[in-house]
C-alpha cells in the first residue's frame, strides 16, 4: 500500500539533506586561518542572493520566531523554519580526532572533494580545505559539531554555493526518492497480491519460525589461516546438540561492526539444529575502526575487499577439521551477510566483481554522479586494487546466499549478477540513506539468474536495523537509526530460518512461509516487510 502523504514528505526531507548532513560527519583538521564565514551566497549566471549568518543565527536561536526581513524567513512557513532550526542545531557528538582521522582517510577525501565542488571558497575554488578546517574547528569547540557552528568557523568571509549544481543534486534526489515510492508501492502490491492466491495455504504442520527451536547448542570460537592475511582470524562457532548431519551457515558483519552483532540471529538459527559461524574480518572489524579514528592505526586496505570473501573460504577449510565429529555438512553451507558483509557473502556465492565497469562510473564528477548514492564511496576503493590481482572468491561450497542491505550496483553491475545461480534472498531498507535501495537492492534483485530469488523489503527500516547495536563506534542521529532496531529482530529471524530451511535443507513445507500471507503476520511495530519473487509467467522487466 502507498505511504501517506505525510510519511512521504518526512521521508523526502531527511533524503533531501542527506549530502550536507554526511558532509558534516566527514570533517575534520587543517592548519588554516581561524574566524567565520558572515554570509552564504548563491551565484547563478549574473544573479546573486545572499544569507548572512546573522539570519541563520536568528533561526537557530528563534526557530519561526526569527526576522522576517531575511531571504529565508520570507521563503518559508513557519513548520520549515521549525525543520530548519532543528537541522542547524543538530549536535553530532565527535571529537577532533575522530574527525581528522575521517577526513584524511581515503574515502572521507574523496567524499570532501565530491562536496567541496559544492561548497565552495568565495573564489569559486573547491572548499574542501576550508570544509576540513571548519569541521575541526567546530568539533573542538564547546559549542559542539552543529551546521551552525560549522558555518561560524568557516575560514572565509563567503561561503559560496554553486547553484547550478547544487540545484541539479536536488533534482537528482527528488527524482530518485520518488521513483523508489513508486517501485516500493508496486512491489508491496506485487506481494500482496502473491498473498491473496497463497493465504490459505499456510500450513500449521510446521511450527512458527519465529519459535526458538528445540536444540540446545554450545558457543566456542575458532581460530583459523587465511593465507591472505598476516594474522590468523577468528569466528565464534555455535553448535547445535545434535547428532545427525549438522547443516552450516555463516554470517558475516558488515564494515566498523563485529561478530557479535548478528549473535541473535547465531543463536535462533543454532536453536534451530545449524552450525553457525559468525566471522570476525579482522581489518573492517569494530576494534580495528575504532584504533584508526584514535590514531593507532590506519585506514584498512583496500586488499581486505578481497580477502573478505576469502575469509568464508578460510573458516570452511578450518570447519573441515570438525566435520567428522560434528557431521557438519560442508559441501553444501548457506552464507548471510549485512552491507559490507551482504557484498561479501554475494561474492563468496558467485557474484562476479566487474572492474571495467568500476573504472567508467568512479571517473564521474559530482555534475556526472551526484551524491546521492554513498556507497560508491566505498565501492570505488576497489581500483585502489593491483590490476594483476586476482578477483576470483567464489566457493562452490555455497549453496544459498541471503544478503541484507548489500552494494551490489558497480562492483558487480549486471553481468556479476548476473553469474548468481544460487537461491538468493536480497533484503532492502526503504530508509537506508548509505546503501539506497533503489541502486543496490531492488534493481540488481532482477538481474539474478537463480530460479529461487526472492527480496525483502523493509518498510521504515534503515541500514542499522538489522542490527544489534551494541556499543557504537560513532554517534549515530537517530533519523538514520530509524525505529528501534529490536522490533525487527523476530521476523528477521523467521526469515532467515525459513529461507535457509527451504533452500539449505530442501525442506519443501517451509515454501509456504515465503509469500505475503505469511509475511503480513510478521508486522513488528513501525516496520512493514514485503517479499517478491518472480512468476512463471514473469517478463523480467526493470524496474
Amino acid at each position: 500500500m502507498p505511504l501517506p502523504p505525510q510519511t512521504c514528505f518526512h521521508h523526502f526531507r531527511k533524503f533531501s539533506m542527506l549530502p550536507l548532513w554526511l558532509g558534516l560527519g566527514a570533517g575534520a583538521i587543517a592548519t588554516l586561518p581561524v574566524w567565520g564565514a558572515e554570509r552564504i551566497q548563491f551565484f547563478y549566471g549574473p544573479f546573486e542572493a545572499t544569507i548572512t549568518l546573522e539570519e541563520l543565527e536568528a533561526i537557530a536561536t528563534d526557530g519561526a520566531a526569527a526576522d522576517t526581513d531575511g531571504l529565508l524567513t520570507n521563503q518559508l512557513n513557519e513548520n520549515q523554519l521549525t525543520s530548519l532550526q532543528g537541522f542547524l542545531n543538530t549536535d553530532f557528538d565527535v571529537d577532533v580526532v575522530m574527525m581528522s582521522r575521517l577526513s584524511y582517510s581515503d574515502v572521507g577525501t574523496e567524499l570532501l572533494q565530491r562536496l567541496g565542488q559544492i561548497i565552495q571558497t568565495e573564489s569559486g575554488a573547491n572548499g574542501a580545505q576550508a570544509m576540513r578546517a571548519a569541521l575541526v574547528l567546530a568539533a573542538a569547540d564547546e559549542a559542539g559539531l552543529t551546521v551552525m557552528n560549522v558555518m561560524r568557523q568557516f575560514p572565509l568571509d563567503t561561503i559560496q554555493l554553486n547553484l547550478p549544481l547544487v540545484q541539479k543534486v536536488m533534482a537528482e534526489n527528488q527524482a530518485t526518492f520518488r521513483r523508489q515510492l513508486d517501485v516500493v508501492d508496486r512491489l508491496q502490491q506485487q506481494a500482496q497480491n502473491q498473498a491473496e492466491h497463497s493465504a490459505e495455504l499456510i500450513s500449521t504442520s510446521v511450527s512458527d519460525p519465529r519459535q526458538t527451536g528445540d536444540y540446545p547448542w554450545r558457543m566456542e570460537t575458532v581460530t583459523f589461516i587465511n593465507p591472505e592475511r598476516p594474522a590468523p582470524s577468528v569466528a565464534d562457532l555455535y553448535l547445535p546438540d545434535r547428532r545427525s548431519a549438522t547443516p552450516v551457515i555463516v554470517i558475516s558483519h558488515g564494515a566498523a561492526s563485529n561478530r557479535q552483532t548478528f549473535a541473535y540471529l547465531a543463536k535462533h538459527l543454532a536453536s534451530h539444529g545449524y552450525a553457525v559461524a559468525v566471522l570476525d574480518h579482522a581489518d573492517t572489524n569494530t576494534e580495528k575502526f575504532e584504533r584508526f579514528l584514535t590514531g593507532l592505526e590506519g585506514p584498512p586496505d583496500p586488499q581486505s575487499l578481497l580477502n573478505r570473501p576469502r575469509d568464508i573460504s578460510a573458516l570452511l577449510d578450518a570447519l573441515e577439521q570438525k566435520a567428522e565429529l560434528q557431521q557438519l555438512t560442508l559441501e553444501s553451507v548457506g552464507v548471510l551477510g549485512h552491507s559490507l558483509g551482504g557484498y561479501t557473502a554475494l561474492a563468496a556465492a558467485g557474484a562476479e566483481l566487474q572492474r571495467h565497469q568500476l573504472t567508467e562510473v568512479c571517473s564521474d564528477t559530482v555534475a556526472e554522479q551526484p551524491l546521492l548514492n554513498l556507497s560508491m564511496l566505498l565501492q570505488c576503493r576497489f581500483l585502489e586494487l593491483s590490476a594483476a590481482a586476482s578477483w576470483d572468491v567464489k566457493d562452490d561450497r555455497i549453496q544459498a546466499v541471503m544478503a541484507i542491505n548489500p552494494l551490489t550496483s558497480q562492483i558487480f553491475g549486471a553481468d556479476g549478477m548476473g553469474e548468481l545461480t544460487v537461491p538468493t534472498l536480497l533484503v532492502a531498507a526503504t530508509d537506508d540513506y548509505f546503501v539506497p535501495a533503489l541502486p543496490e537492492q531492488i534493481e540488481p534483485f532482477e538481474l539474478i539468474s537463480s530460479k529461487d530469488k526472492y527480496l525483502v523489503v523493509i518498510e521504515n527500516g534503515t541500514h542499522f536495523t538489522p542490527l544489534d547495536l551494541g556499543e557504537q563506534v560513532l554517534a549515530i542521529p537517530d533519523f538514520l537509526i530509524g525505529p528501534e532496531p529490536a522490533l525487527a529482530q523476530s521476523a528477521l529471524q523467521a526469515i532467515t530460518l525459513v529461507f535457509f530451511e527451504r533452500h539449505l535443507n530442501e525442506l519443501t513445507d517451509y515454501s509456504v512461509f515465503l509469500n505475503q500471507a505469511y509475511l503480513n503476520q510478521l508486522t513488528s511495530g513501525p516496520f512493514q516487510f514485503s517479499i517478491v519473487q518472480p512468476s512463471p509467467s514473469s517478463t523480467h522487466e526493470p524496474y
